[in-house]
């Protein structure tokens, strides 16, 4: 019975998150759900705390509720039922699109930068910013 139930959770939450162009990153949830069941210490396991996870939300969704409209709201959505950092860290792309769209890109970087500091010490290291290296010749 339980396996059941498990199969058809699994079942719905892979129907609610599928879409086109999302197949990766569903296949990465459920691998590191997976893993979280199984008990496997360090693979799958939480790497952030709730509290900063809600911290984060917290400040993506304060950038988002000042500006209404259709899009916006979608990527609050989104951002309001993330599972973990790693669904937040792949998610500014999207709130920083909604915010340039009207503001402008600058405005839309200046408020995202704070955003971008908060994932410090959240994150595996491959998946930090990256100070990009200019070349001058």
């Amino acid at each position: 019975m339980f396996q059941n139930l498990l199969i058809v959770r699994l079942k719905l939450k892979v129907a609610t998150v599928l879409a086109p162009g999302n197949t990766l990153f569903v296949l990465m949830l459920l691998f590191r759900r997976f893993f979280r069941l199984l008990g496997i210490p360090g693979v799958g396991s939480p790497r952030v705390g709730e509290n900063q996870l809600g911290r984060i939300r917290a400040a993506m969704l304060s950038v988002l509720q000042v500006h209404g409209g259709h899009s916006v709201q979608r990527v609050a959505q989104r951002v309001r039922f993330a599972t973990d950092v790693e669904a937040l860290w792949y998610l500014r792309q999207d709130v920083m699109l909604a915010l340039s769209a009207i503001d402008g890109e600058t405005a839309a970087r200046r408020q995202m930068k704070t955003i971008n500091s908060m994932f410090k010490g959240g994150l595996p290291g491959s998946m930090g910013p990256r100070a990009h290296q200019r070349f001058t010749h």
